[in-house]
């Protein structure tokens, strides 16, 4: 399967220009749609945002800086970049076009070149937008799968296979057994690899539908963030614990590849590739009436079962070296050796927290101090016992403000150690921007290393 390019929109009155843009756009391998008008446009974009919008600043019925204020207020700036055309622009025209958040001019009559370099600096642009938010796979060690065992020689094989199709998967199994890894890598080697993946979690989406799915009232409408996703790759966590209206909102995803904002009775196109993640079978989650039987169904036609560490402990020298490199490259650790008595101490542990606990043990070890580490540094390591979730003990009498910093103190700790400290997914899970994360992590003294 060859993706396009990119999507581009065209918004122009002028049929010639139109015709020519598309035909030069689309054997360069661009999706190409096209609007004669500010009304086209609209109906255009409201079914799915494009990555570029050729605008023309002069057009009968509406006019350019008009329509871009428009994209402004429905949220479309976020998703796309806006390259304003014309033939006798103004210096105030180019100063408004620019504060509502214009990314380019091109001036009539347009030159092949001048499109081309345009349209490619504009998706440049978006991307690098997009990959500062972390929605693409984080680190290239994100997308691999460690180990020579021989059920992890089956998941690269199965990531390896998978990665030709766009068919949803559901990844079943324990919290820390390496979903999130297998289903980057399956992205990073699909051709969806130079588009986004969206990580979240089902009780972000429960808790503010309208920011990830968007909304519509009337002519008033919001384009959802989920939209970011457009022909890249989608994670979803704790699937079966997602509300029944959204999951009712994916199933015509899968099915239809479109979907309906809230509110909204307009389909919406959403070229994505679904990963649900689950801890239980979905039959339970059907059993218990929390999840729609047809979105069961079709999830579990293409099931991979993670396995636990505990059942993977030959991987365990592989997963040490690779999590002491990470270690050492990502926070300045010293490097230290493990035994063959340590290894076999490590062996003998039966992995409740998995992959994540594994790694909490390492970095504990080696913030310990320099050299070798022998089995009886593990066992006293393993000994240790791990903090228990620190209980909210907000007191009614406390003001808002402090109770409420109480709450989210407690909350963020408790979402960095089932995270292993990852800002990132941490930042995910909680429905927020990595750099508001960062700065609410400050304001409430929590060290992201040591919740």
């Amino acid at each position: 399967m060859t993706l396009p390019r990119g999507h581009i929109l065209v918004v122009d009155d002028e049929k010639d220009i139109r015709s020519l843009m598309q035909d030069i756009l689309e054997d360069e391998g661009y999706e190409v749609t096209t609007a004669a008008n500010g009304v086209q446009a609209r109906d255009a974009w409201r079914k799915g945002a494009p990555d570029v919008v050729f605008l023309d600043i002069w057009m009968p019925d509406i006019d350019g800086i008009t329509l871009l204020r428009q994209m402004k207020e429905e949220g479309l700036l976020e998703h796309s970049n806006v390259v304003m055309i014309s033939g006798h622009g103004t210096i105030e025209t180019a100063v408004e076009a620019t504060r509502l958040g214009a990314w380019d001019f091109l001036e009539k009559p347009l030159s092949l070149n001048k499109l081309l370099v345009a349209t490619e600096r504009a998706l440049k642009h978006l991307r690098l937008h997009r990959a500062s938010r972390q929605f693409r796979a984080q680190q290239d060690w994100d997308n691999q799968l460690v180990g020579k065992s021989r059920a992890l020689q089956q998941l690269r094989a199965d990531a390896e296979r998978l990665a030709r199709y766009t068919m949803p998967v559901l990844l079943r199994g324990e919290r820390g057994s390496g979903r999130h890894q297998f289903a980057r890598a399956v992205h990073a080697q699909s051709p969806r690899v130079n588009r986004p993946l969206l990580v979240l979690d089902a009780q972000a989406l429960n808790a503010d539908p309208e920011r990830w799915f968007g909304r519509e009232a009337g002519q008033d409408v919001r384009i959802g963030e989920i939209e970011n996703a457009r022909r890249g790759s989608l994670v979803i966590n704790d699937i079966d614990r997602l509300d029944g209206t959204l999951q009712s909102t994916l199933l015509d995803i899968i099915q239809n590849g479109q979907f309906q904002r809230i509110g909204g009775d307009n389909p919406v196109n959403l070229d994505v590739r679904l990963f649900a993640l689950s801890e239980q079978p979905l039959d339970v989650a059907v059993e218990s009436g929390r999840m729609l039987p047809q979105l069961a169904q079709r999830l579990q036609l293409t099931e991979i079962v993670m396995p636990p560490l505990r059942q993977r402990l030959d991987d365990l020298p592989d997963l040490i070296a690779y999590f002491t490199d990470r270690l050492a490259r990502e926070q300045g650790l010293p490097w230290r050796e493990f035994t063959i008595g340590a290894q076999n101490v490590l062996r003998q542990h039966t992995w409740p927290g998995n992959l994540i606990e594994l790694q909490n043990l390492l970095q504990r070890l080696l913030l310990q101090g320099e050299g070798p580490i022998d089995d009886t540094e593990v066992r006293a390591a393993l000994e240790k016992p791990a903090a228990a979730p620190q209980q909210s003990s907000i007191d009614t009498r406390l003001p808002l403000k402090e109770a409420r910093d109480a709450f989210e103190r407690d909350y963020l700790r408790q979402l960095l150690r089932e995270t292993g400290g990852n800002v990132s997914e941490t930042a995910q899970r909680a429905g927020v921007e990595r750099t508001h994360l960062y700065r609410k992590l400050k304001q409430l003294n929590i060290d992201p290393k040591n919740p």
